[in-house]
């Protein structure tokens, strides 16, 4: 792991309905600076901001104040497609990042050609497909005997397990994870996290996580956000995140 700096939030504020009775203020004065092979666990409660910042980060929102910068590049004005070059992303929706009607080993080529031009050739995913079902095998949860079906035929485990797969097949430089195992019952949920976290260190992928559950903010990542009314007010990494128990993050919600 590097001490690099990836991405830099500086001053991030987000206004929705602004000029309106209804105008409110979402992030307020963000400043973040994310290294090189983080593991971010955000953590907080419900409208504190965590699925506006993932936005922000990917793109869909763009900041009404401050800046966002990539290896040093300002991004604050890029598209979410021109983000999706090095940003990929897992969505709590299941039904998010898969396309139904086509086949495992067709959404795995979508993502084997992520951020290509695409053009007039021809597919080559019998070439593929053993790479393909390489790649499932590491979930553990029979996917890779599951290529030639169509994604809507998944149960919601399988299909996340895939949107995971596909989001790191070409490894990106950042995975937003917006509570990506929230839909699943309680073993699908832990299979997936415990894959996650292998492929996330094995891989050395800097990603950001939002979860709602303590434990998991705790059990993994190296660096544990807590936001609170848009702001984020604490940031414990290493040996403080290490010391942590569930008491002292409860304090923040009582």
């Amino acid at each position: 792991m590097t001490n690099a700096a990836l991405i830099k939030l500086k001053n991030i504020e987000t206004t929705v309905n602004p000029g309106t009775a209804d105008e409110a203020k979402i992030l307020k004065g963000i400043n973040l600076e994310i290294k090189e092979g983080d593991f971010i666990c955000l953590l907080g409660g419900n409208g504190a901001g965590k699925s506006t910042l993932l936005n922000v980060l990917a793109g869909e929102i763009h900041p009404s104040q401050g800046t966002i910068s990539y290896k040093g590049i300002d991004i604050t004005k890029e598209s979410e497609e021109k983000r999706s070059r090095f940003i990929a992303r897992v969505f709590q929706d299941t039904k998010l990042g898969t396309a139904p009607r086509m086949t495992v080993a067709e959404n795995l080529l979508l993502a084997a050609k992520r951020g290509e031009r695409r053009g007039l050739r021809l597919r080559r995913l019998k070439a593929e497909k053993a790479a393909f079902a390489k790649a499932l095998a590491t979930i553990n949860n029979g996917l890779e005997d599951k290529l030639d079906v169509a994604v809507d035929q998944l149960s919601g485990g399988q299909r996340q397990a895939l949107s995971f797969v596909m989001a790191t097949y070409k490894r990106p430089d950042l995975l937003l994870l917006d509570e990506h195992t929230a839909a699943l019952d309680p073993r699908s949920s832990r299979n997936l996290l415990e894959a996650t976290d292998r492929h996330i260190r094995q891989e050395q992928i800097t990603a950001v996580m939002i979860t709602h559950h303590m434990e998991d903010a705790l059990k993994y990542g190296n660096r544990l956000l807590v936001l609170e009314n848009g702001q984020i007010i604490r940031d414990y990494q290493g040996a403080a995140k290490r010391q942590l128990t569930m008491n002292d993050l409860a304090k923040f919600f009582e």
